[in-house]
């Protein structure tokens, strides 16, 4: 350390020593500060801190545990380097900071902003702090307030010193002879002199109250402060007093009395006082009392900091977080259940209990102008207007209009208002003496209306009302809309549901009245292809192979299309089914296919699902007899395979000891979740082109003649409906000449069972 940095820190701590603040009890003044520093930067930690040579002693706390820590520790450090306010958005991003231990271990600073304590000889004291565990920004107004508060523990250091020069002096005039006295009174004068340059210099209003008797003096700034000029303001006490606001006055006498009963550190207070134009002023009002040799109080000093600006930020927070909640409860009841009855209800409640309103209303408009209440919230004493059907004369067509384009209509008293002596009238009718008025639009369309009623005198409606008001409206409209949605989409939803409903019923009755005329019809026609073969010319004997096989194929498809509607009307409960055995049974049914292909079936061990029996047997034989049959020129292989959401797909078990070894999945566009299995089935066929995998699961689609591959088109459709009739999904993967995967999944309603 250089020579002038070894002389400017010995200066600094001679300074902060002369306050006699280190390793003194907690003080209700420093400790309001940080409390206060935490709630305006909406940090969980504060630290009013002071640094000697070797440590960080903090005199007020908020969210920390430790009462100091080693200088070299922290990052206040960076405002003595700076001699300025530091805001760190996020330790973790500067490579300087992020292995600090404050950083990577207790308390895990991830957010922090300091201010200088510095003295009025320009000495840093230590630092006023905020600290969060998770990264944020300040606002500028934070900033401000905060530079601002760090002011305050000076003032506060200042006002202790002051005292302490005071009190050391009154008790030197009780004790010392009179040379001693001299010497005092000496010091008195200088410490005057001192006092009277405090009171000229200092932006705080100071006050000097002798309670011998009962006269207070105030500082010049004081009296700048509120407005007053020097002779306007009386020295007695208890005409002050009377300058307090009604509202804290008795509390602030109870603080005084408080104070020199039980002897605190010190008096702080926060309350309003009467400027000269008769509004009204937060202040910090802080002071000590001074008792002589025999206990009796001698007089009290203190000074006032106008603390408006900050209350009102408070006042403004108080108002948003208010705000806030009411718009957080609202969202949720709309995200929640869309009950518009509820959500109406919840507003006119919360609004009025917010705005302390006579009267907060909802009105739904008619096309006429006429309306009807569907949701209030009435003081007791007024009149109930919930349920009636309402028209204003006055309310024509252009007003509807203005208040489509999102007009807001605030009158502070109709009596003096510039409205139609009908609409003063009809408003007077129901105790009406101010009211503000916002729209609720739906889609670009006037729905209703959100009114907010004054019936007990005039009231200037603010911005904060007016805006809570168009913001509600705005969250009413979005629900509005919503549900009528909701309502529009369950109502195409039944009508779908009713539609299929009737078009299966449809397609099974048509398709099995038809079975007999077309049993008749293909009997005739074999009768008729057995005896008269070879007996006509050739072109009859065409004729009649070609309506044979025209029946035969009207057969399978009638048979076919009854199968595809049975999926849904025929279905059985699900019940436990073992996969292996539901496989086992469709192999079975291909037993000839099987044979006469030469066609080598594998598969994994399968596991036990909920199912219909049934069904998934169906799909294995259909998605089996496929690979089978669209394999061209050389031996069909099929393999089944199976993986769930807890292993993941590929880790399925393997068959056991002895059998075939288990190929690993194929990568598949959808994973399952650890609520379903995934199914597979693999061939070595013709595979298919990307653009046909979805239109092969369309009921009677075929991507081949007949005279190459024989079918209806339908078996996929039936598979399709059968696995999402069982909550899952199906799809394939498939290139040309490469073969082909078919993948379903099947919920896992029963846990694995393997």
């Amino acid at each position: 350390m250089k020579a002038r940095q070894i002389d400017t820190e010995v200066a600094r701590l001679e300074a902060l020593r002369r306050y006699q603040i280190l390793d003194t009890e907690p003080e209700e003044a420093y400790d309001n500060l940080a409390q206060l520093a935490a709630f305006i930067c909406g940090t969980p930690i504060s630290l009013v801190n002071f640094i000697d040579e070797n440590r960080q002693w903090f005199k007020a706390k908020v969210g920390l545990d430790v009462s100091e820590m080693p200088r070299s520790v922290g990052l206040s450090y960076l405002c003595q380097e700076r001699r300025n306010i530091v805001v760190v958005p996020d330790t973790l991003a500067d490579e300087k900071l992020a292995n600090n231990l404050v950083v990577t271990g207790y308390p895990y600073i991830r957010f922090y902003a300091g201010v200088p304590l510095i003295s009025p000889k320009g000495d840093i004291l230590g630092t006023l702090c905020v600290i969060d565990q998770v990264p944020r920004q300040l606002s500028q107004k934070q900033v401000e307030a905060l530079v601002a508060l760090s002011r305050l523990v000076i003032d506060q250091l200042e006002l202790r010193r002051h005292v302490t020069e005071v009190s050391q002096i009154t008790e030197k005039l009780n004790f010392q002879d009179i040379t001693e006295r001299q010497k005092t009174a000496e010091a008195l004068r200088e410490s005057e002199e001192r006092w009277q340059l405090a009171l000229h210099g200092n932006n705080d209003g100071i006050w000097d109250w002798n309670l011998k008797t009962n006269e207070v003096f105030f500082s010049t700034r004081w009296k700048e402060m509120l407005g007053y000029k020097d002779r306007e303001v009386s020295n007695d006490w208890d005409e002050w007093t009377q300058r307090i606001h009604p509202d804290e006055r008795d509390s602030v006498l109870q603080a005084f009395q408080d104070h020199f009963a039980k002897k605190t550190p010190f008096y702080v207070c926060e309350y309003r006082v009467q400027c000269q134009d008769g509004s009204y002023k937060w202040i910090l009002d802080r002071g000590q009392a001074l008792w002589d040799a025999l206990g009796d109080i001698v007089r009290m000093v203190g000074s006032y900091t106008d603390i408006t600006d900050r209350k009102q930020v408070e006042e403004e927070l108080k108002r948003q977080n208010l705000r806030s909640q009411l718009f957080a409860e609202i969202t949720l009841k709309i995200r929640e259940s869309l009950q518009i009855d509820e959500i109406l209800q919840t507003t006119v409640t919360e609004v009025q209990k917010l705005l302390q309103a006579d009267r907060v209303l909802i009105f739904q408009l008619e096309t006429d102008g006429s309306g009807t209440v569907v949701q209030e919230a009435v003081l007791p004493g007024w009149p109930v207007i919930l349920g009636k059907n309402l028209l204003d004369t006055c309310f024509k067509e252009e007003y509807l209009e203005r208040y489509r384009r999102g007009r807001v209509s605030a009158i502070e008293d109709i009596e003096v208002a510039h409205i139609q002596p009908c609409h003063r009238e009809f408003l007077q009718q129901f105790a009406v003496r101010a009211n503000l008025v916002v729209p609720i639009i739906v889609r670009d369309s006037i729905w209703g209306l959100l009114l907010a009623h004054q019936c007990v005198a005039p009231r200037q409606w603010n911005n904060f009302e007016t805006e809570l008001l168009q913001q509600l409206a705005n969250q009413i409209g979005i629900a509005l809309s919503q549900a009528q949605l909701l309502e529009k989409e369950t109502q195409q939803s039944q009508e779908l549901a009713r539609s299929n409903t009737e078009l299966e019923q449809f397609a099974y009755i048509a398709s099995h009245d038809l079975q007999e005329p077309l049993r008749m019809v293909t009997s005739y026609l074999q009768l008729l292809e057995r005896r008269y073969k070879n007996q006509l010319d050739a072109n009859a004997d065409q004729f009649i192979t070609y309506a044979v096989d025209g029946a035969s194929r009207m057969q399978t498809l009638i048979n076919d299309l009854l199968n595809y509607s049975r999926v849904s009307s025929r279905g059985q409960p699900f019940i436990p089914v073992d996969c292996s055995v539901v496989l086992e049974q469709a192999i079975a049914n291909l037993q000839i296919a099987i044979a006469d292909s030469r066609a080598v079936v594998t598969h994994d061990t399968l596991p036990s699902v909920m199912a219909d029996a049934t069904q998934l047997t169906q799909v294995f034989q259909n998605l089996i007899a496929n690979a089978i049959k669209f394999c061209r020129h050389q031996q069909p292989r099929v393999h089944i395979g199976v993986g769930s959401g807890e292993w993941g797909v590929g880790e399925q078990r393997s068959r056991g000891a002895g059998e075939e070894k288990t190929p690993s999945s194929p990568s598949s566009p959808s994973s399952p979740t650890q609520n379903e299995y995934l199914f597979w089935v693999r061939d070595n066929g013709i595979g298919l082109e990307s653009q046909y995998t979805e239109r092969i699961f369309i009921i009677f689609q075929r991507l081949h003649g007949r005279d190459k591959y024989p079918g209806t088109g339908i078996g996929l459709a039936i598979c399709k409906k059968i696995i999402e009739r069982h909550g899952g999904r199906i799809w394939v993967e498939s290139k040309p000449g490469q073969g082909s995967t078919f993948y379903f999944t099947i919920p896992d309603r029963a846990g694995k069972q393997w």
